[in-house]
Order: structure tokens, then sequence, then C-alpha cells
């Protein structure tokens, strides 16, 4: 029993370490002549307003959302922006 006390706290801790550290998800260019942009904020560690953090690092002048996507679980987020 106390073997699997220790394997349940090794995998707690991993999959704590693994939301705290998530990697965020890359913006990548749909319209290089438009200046159009996609980025998806889905699962646990980030949220709708990490897609517009990011639309705001990579658009200097500022942006405009173009479409926002949530689904019903809450879990699949995404924008498409157009920089100014």
């Amino acid at each position: 029993m106390k073997k699997y006390a220790v394997l349940f706290v090794i995998v707690l801790n991993v999959s704590c370490s693994s939301l705290m550290n998530a990697q965020e998800q890359p913006v990548e260019l749909v319209d290089g002549k438009a200046n159009i942009y996609s980025t998806t904020c889905s699962g646990m560690a980030e949220t709708i307003g990490t897609c517009h953090q990011k639309a705001k690092r990579t658009c200097a002048q500022g942006y405009e959302v173009l479409n926002e996507n949530l689904d019903s679980s809450g879990v699949h987020r995404g924008i498409r922006f157009q920089c100014k």
C-alpha cells in the first residue's frame, strides 16, 4: 500500500508541474500581405486572455480581433487577429 501512495504522490507532482510550466502555444502567420495571425490558447494552463496577450506582443501598433473561438467545454480557445 505504501508503494502505491508514493507512486500516486509522484504522478500528482509531475501532473501539477506540467500544468504550472506549460508551454505557450505559438502565434502563426496566416496571411503575410494582410498581416493576419492566428493563435490557440487551449488547455488548462491558458485562457482567452493569454490569446490576447500574445496578440499584443505580436502587434506593436495594436490589433483587431477578426474571430474568437470558444467551444462549449471551455477547453478549446483561439483567436484570429490582424495587426494595425
